[in-house]
């Protein structure tokens, strides 16, 4: 049993409703990598509805065989754990790709286990990864424009 399991369902999803949000850090297990696996994420943008989130996975490191590019490899930006209470490790966001993830999936991740909210990007990392994110011709000025990151 978690401590999770005995806190109030509405509890629960006030927690939700304050800790989905851009710039939250949050630990899921996902299905879009190989192998799927648990990964942090960060929000970094939301459709005008509020029904999608836009995300950029954390890596422990620049996978050569995916970011073979200098293109590619500037795209991820350096994370640095002093700075960061949720990183174990220096690590990269990838903002090379975003993936839409749906709110309700991730109020259900965080209601069901609140200590997936691992933290929150200081403006500072925000503000660089959401110019890495504008600046990357691997995702289309559509994609963009839907979650607020075109301009």
């Amino acid at each position: 049993m978690l401590l999770a399991d005995l806190i109030p369902e509405e509890f629960k999803n006030g927690f939700a409703e304050r800790n989905v949000e851009i710039g939250s850090v949050i630990k899921v297990f996902v299905t879009d990598t190989t192998p799927p696996k648990e990964k942090r994420l960060i929000l970094v943008g939301a459709s005008y509805d509020h029904l999608h989130f836009a995300s950029v996975f954390i890596n422990s490191e620049i996978n050569p065989n995916i970011f073979h590019t200098q293109e590619l490899v500037d795209l991820n930006y350096e994370m640095l754990a002093v700075k960061c209470e949720f990183l174990d490790d220096d690590s990269f966001a990838n903002c090379s790709a975003i993936k839409s993830r749906t709110t309700a999936w991730l109020h259900q991740m965080v209601m069901e286990n609140p200590s997936r909210v691992l933290g929150v990007v200081s403006k500072e990392d925000m503000t660089e990864i959401k110019k890495r994110i504008k600046s990357a011709r691997t995702i289309t000025p559509a994609t963009k424009k839907t979650f607020g990151l075109f301009l």
